[in-house]
């Protein structure tokens, strides 16, 4: 299943906005009867292809590169009609600046572009990738479109949740406008996808959704890489595991793992193993739940951190135990568990949970854990809700 392809319609949400689960726990199907009331926020790609600079957002495993590539090719007859020209670069393989520039800037199409009067369309997927081979790309970026009339250019650039830089979109906004630039975050599934990848398995979909409806396991469901999981569990077996639990841990372990292949080939998974994100993420789960945390502030705190918000540096200290081995849990730490799957954007500088069952399971976990291991784990999460109602 991991490289199967389906017919999915994929939708889209500004990062400021909110979408509704309310149809089982699936995303509420944009394209139903209703569906525009109870999503108004949510876009398909095709509505939004006006706004002249697109940033595409969605964390690990939603699903983004095959979305954004359904997109592409979608609108590429559309865009020829007009006799506009597109320039598509896949940045994952880029590890200098001196290539980027050739394959870009110095690109005949762009070249073209720069010298006549049509606009071109401008494609730019897994630029998170690339931040991690060339630290200066976003201003780099910045400074070369700068040069060129970006009023006749269509800009879309993919990249992870976590890993959008601040700078870039600031700069971004300074050369085609406020109004000008949209950042959009892809949505879970609908009901009618998940129905889509069972038929497409030779899976009884009634059945199989009937069993994650009994398991309550929707919030793996509605995201590719764990509908993955659960498709080849129940194809190997038969069934799902006994417990809810059990799928619930074998799911946010999968969600805290680096499952991008171009990335494991590269060796770029982190600093830190799955056990000690997931040993993380347990703690961030204690602290926003037990303290009603919405978001994790992952900015400089200016004093204007909101009070819902607890921060990155709150988040730090003391060490916790993975595999039997303490370790301590540093920013880096903490930063890349936000980057994980369990995490999605709550606006600029924000991080919350991708679904609200997350933090609950894991929040139980972590609390499990602190009565088997009585350490001073629970008072670093204690010390975070009494400094948190201070403020």
């Amino acid at each position: 299943m991991s490289n199967q392809i389906y017919n999915w319609k994929r939708f889209w949400c500004p990062r400021t906005g909110s979408f509704d689960l309310s149809a089982g726990g699936y995303l509420a199907d944009p394209d139903s009867e209703w569906g525009h009331l109870y999503n108004p926020d949510v876009k398909s790609f095709e509505s939004i292809t006006t706004i002249p600079c697109l940033v595409l957002l969605g964390e690990p495993g939603i699903g983004k590169t095959h979305a954004i590539q359904t997109a592409q090719s979608a609108i590429y007859d559309k865009i020829k009609e007009v006799d506009d020209q597109i320039l598509c670069l896949d940045l994952r393989s880029y590890r200098s600046e001196d290539r980027l520039i050739r394959n870009l800037f110095e690109n005949t199409t762009f070249l073209s572009w720069a010298k006549e009067k049509h606009r071109l369309h401008v494609f730019l997927d897994s630029l998170d990738e690339c931040l991690l081979r060339i630290d200066t790309l976003a201003a780099l970026l910045v400074d070369e479109f700068k040069k060129y009339p970006v009023g006749r250019m269509y800009l879309r650039i993919a990249c992870r949740t976590a890993d959008w830089p601040n700078s870039l979109e600031d700069g971004l906004k300074q050369l085609w406008g406020e109004d000008a630039v949209g950042v959009y975050e892809l949505t879970p599934l609908r009901r009618v996808d998940v129905i889509e990848a069972a038929k497409t398995n030779n899976l009884y979909h009634n059945i199989f959704l009937q069993e994650i409806d009994q398991k309550e396991v929707v919030p793996l469901a509605i995201k590719p890489v764990t509908l993955s999981f659960l498709i080849n569990t129940y194809i190997k077996n038969g069934r799902f595991p006994s417990t809810q639990a059990e799928l619930y841990l074998q799911g946010c372990r999968l969600l805290c793992e680096e499952t991008n292949e171009g990335r494991r080939d590269a060796r770029l998974t982190g600093v830190f193993t799955i056990e000690q994100r997931l040993a993380i993420a347990s703690r961030i789960a204690a602290i926003t739940v037990f303290s009603n945390r919405y978001a994790i502030w992952a900015g400089i705190n200016r004093g204007d951190v909101p009070d819902e918000d607890t921060t990155i540096q709150e988040l730090c200290g003391g060490s916790e135990d993975a595999d039997g081995t303490q370790f301590q849990v540093t920013e880096i730490a903490i930063r890349e568990t936000l980057a994980t799957g369990l995490f999605s954007s709550r606006g600029p500088n924000r991080m919350g949970w991708a679904h609200q069952t997350y933090a609950e399971f894991l929040a139980a976990r972590y609390l499990v854990f602190e009565r088997k291991h009585p350490k001073a784990k629970w008072n670093k999460a204690k010390q975070v809700e009494i400094g948190n109602e201070e403020r």
